[in-house]
C-alpha cells in the first residue's frame, strides 16, 4: 500500500503563484536540516557558497553554488545545509517547467544564467509584476535550457572496473594514482578505463577527481584548515595548482571563499 503524498508546506500557499517565476529568500544557519517535503511549482534552488544536499527518494545530490539545484513539482525530498549562507528559491510555472528537465538535476549557472539570477535577487523581487521582468525571466528560462543538466556533480557508478576505483578516490581524495597505475590494479588498460569514465560518469578521470577534490576542499576551508596544508593533502605540488583547480571549479579563491564564511557566519 503506498503511502500518502506530503501535504504542500503553508509557506509555499502563502507565496503567489509564479508567472512564470516567484521568489523566495532566506538565511540559513550552519547545519540546517529540512525534513521530507515537496513544492507545488518546480523549484530552482540557489545558495550563495558551500554546498547543498539533498535526498531524493532514490538517490541524493551534492550541488556546489555555482550550480542550480532544480526539484519538479511534487518531487519529495529532504536537504542538509552545512554552513550559513543566503537562499534563494526559485519557483517555476507549471507550463514554463515543460521545457526543464523533467527529472531533479544539476543546471549550471552560466555568466548569463548567473547575471541575470543577480539582478533579480539583488532587488529582492518577489513575483513577475512588469513586462520587463517578464522579458527577463524568459530569457533566464531560455537561458536554463540551453545551459543543459547533470543529474549529479559527482555521480558513481556500479561498472565493476570503476566502483574500486571511485570508492578508493572518495576514501582519500589526495590519492595520486594515475588512471595507467589504476588500470594495472583492475586489469584493465587506461583506454577502457578513460572510456568508461566518459560513458558511466560523463566526465575524465581528471574531472571526477578534480571535482572529488573541490568538495573535501570545501569541507575542510570550514573548519579553518590553511591554502597550504589543504593543497598538500589533496595531492597538489603547490598551493598555487590547487588554487588554480579551485578558481576554475568555483570561480573564486580558497581565501576569498573563506572570506564569505567569516561574513556569513558573521551576519548570521
Amino acid at each position: 500500500m503506498s503511502q500518502p503524498e506530503l501535504p504542500f508546506s503553508a509557506v509555499d500557499l502563502a507565496l503567489p503563484e509564479p508567472s512564470p517565476l516567484s521568489f523566495r529568500y532566506e538565511q540559513y544557519q550552519a547545519d540546517t536540516e529540512f525534513d521530507w517535503h515537496r513544492h507545488p511549482w518546480g523549484q530552482l534552488n540557489r545558495i550563495s557558497l558551500g554546498l547543498l544536499e539533498l535526498q531524493l527518494a532514490e538517490r541524493s545530490l551534492v550541488a556546489p553554488a555555482e550550480y542550480l539545484v532544480w526539484i519538479p513539482a511534487g518531487v519529495e525530498h529532504a536537504a542538509h545545509i552545512r554552513q550559513s549562507l543566503d537562499y534563494v528559491s526559485v519557483y517555476v510555472a507549471h507550463d514554463a517547467a515543460a521545457s526543464l528537465p523533467a527529472q531533479p538535476c544539476l543546471i549550471a549557472q552560466t555568466p548569463l544564467v548567473r547575471a541575470l539570477l543577480d539582478d533579480f535577487c539583488q532587488r529582492g523581487l518577489g513575483a513577475i509584476t512588469d513586462s520587463w521582468d517578464a522579458r527577463q525571466a524568459q530569457l533566464l528560462l531560455h537561458r536554463l535550457q540551453q545551459a543543459g543538466s547533470v543529474d549529479d556533480y559527482l555521480p558513481d557508478s556500479d561498472d565493476r572496473l570503476l566502483r574500486p576505483i571511485l570508492l578508493a578516490m572518495r576514501t582519500q581524495p589526495g590519492d595520486a594514482t594515475t588512471l595507467a597505475a589504476w588500470a594495472q590494479r583492475v586489469h584493465s588498460t587506461e583506454r577502457t578505463l578513460a572510456r568508461r569514465f566518459q560513458q558511466h560518469l560523463g566526465m575524465s578521470f581528471v574531472q571526477w577527481r578534480s571535482r572529488l577534490r573541490l568538495l573535501q576542499a570545501l569541507s575542510w576551508l570550514k573548519l579553518g584548515r590553511t591554502v597550504s596544508d589543504i593543497a598538500a593533502e589533496l595531492g597538489y605540488a603547490t598551493p598555487s595548482a590547487f588554487i588554480a583547480m579551485f578558481v576554475k571549479q568555483t570561480g573564486i579563491t580558497p581565501d576569498r571563499y573563506r572570506r564569505q564564511l567569516l561574513a556569513e557566519g558573521a551576519a548570521a
